[in-house]
């Protein structure tokens, strides 16, 4: 009987007792490139017909005669992650999308049998579960580049790209954050961060005096910074471009207060990413403030630079590349603008 049982599983059957008392067979083919397709039947025989009939079937509609036909959509985001990721500046966060898209079902298929429909009902299916625009845009762009790469550099010239079949969600100027700290929100934020260690409450404190990205600050080195010229020099900006940073008073004051390490070009903060990301979120949950993310600290920060400083003397400090892009932050007060053309 075991022998039996172990046969069945082999062949892809596998026998299974009803609520009556009588037998079906589910048959079952697993075949590389598609989902796995089941039925059951009253019959044995009937079962094994029909998984040898099927198989042959979807071989023969399917010759697998070019590198995109004998690649999966798995296998290609495996290659895409140890190849192109790591070489990107937001490495860490593609990373993760890398990986949620190997386990879904789409990736069993083959590239070049992806359409513009499989990803447009993807689109439809995450926005309907409440996925934000922006996020579901950057997942299909993943998947775009993806092809972009494959036709380019990896022998695979005749693949179309399906997402260029896809609207892709835009975002558009409604999707950009304008969270600020209200009331005494920055002193239970702050006070809140001191207990998860001795770096969490300085970053934070840094990044809404100076308007420095998160991973900006935590790629800063100690000979990146000179105290008594108030200057940080940022060598990993968003915009793949240095600049140097000024440092407010109070900004050396929290630079000072670090603990210094013995290694002199040890980062200020030795925090990885994603530690932080986590730790912001228990810390604030733990505070009581809600839909703050550590980006909105640098939306705080900017708009606190504009009342003090002209528009274009803001984008030197905090990096922006347009006076459009400033103009989020840079609100005058009229009655002040008044008494300067008196």
């Amino acid at each position: 009987m075991t022998r039996e049982r172990n046969a069945r599983r082999r062949d892809g059957i596998q026998e299974r007792a009803t609520s009556d008392g009588s037998i079906t067979f589910r048959a079952q083919i697993r075949l590389r490139g598609y989902a796995p397709i089941s039925k059951s039947f009253t019959r044995r025989t009937d079962a094994k017909r029909w998984i040898e009939t099927t198989k042959t079937a979807v071989r023969n509609g399917n010759v697998l005669s070019t590198e995109a036909e004998r690649t999966t959509l798995k296998e290609a985001l495996e290659r895409y992650g140890r190849e192109v990721t790591p070489k990107k500046k937001g490495a860490e966060r593609e990373a993760r999308r890398v990986k949620a898209w190997t386990k879904h079902p789409l990736g069993v298929r083959f590239l070049s049998h992806l359409h513009g429909k499989d990803f447009a009902k993807y689109r439809d299916d995450r926005l309907d579960a409440g996925a934000r625009k922006s996020t579901v845009r950057s997942e299909l762009m993943l998947i775009s580049a993806l092809y972009k790469i494959a036709r380019k550099e990896w022998g695979m010239p005749a693949l179309r790209n399906p997402i260029s079949d896809v609207a892709v969600p835009n975002p558009g100027r409604t999707n950009e954050r304008d969270r600020r700290l209200v009331g005494d929100e920055e002193q239970r934020l702050l006070a809140s961060l001191k207990s998860f260690g001795a770096y969490y409450a300085p970053l934070a404190e840094l990044a809404i005096e100076t308007a420095m990205r998160q991973g900006e600050l935590l790629s800063l080195t100690w000979p990146d910074v000179d105290l008594e010229k108030r200057i940080a020099r940022l060598r990993d900006t968003k915009n793949s471009e240095r600049r140097d940073g000024p440092l407010s008073s109070r900004a050396v004051e929290i630079i000072r207060a670090l603990p210094r390490p013995i290694d002199s070009k040890a980062p200020l903060f030795p925090l990885d990413q994603d530690d932080v990301i986590r730790t912001f979120r228990e810390a604030c949950a733990a505070a009581a403030i809600e839909n703050l993310k550590f980006h909105d600290l640098r939306h705080e920060a900017t708009s606190r630079i504009c009342k003090r400083v002209s528009m274009h003397e803001a984008m030197k400090i905090t990096g922006h590349k347009t006076a459009a892009m400033m103009m989020r932050y840079y609100h005058p007060d009229p009655e002040e603008l008044a008494r300067k053309l008196a």
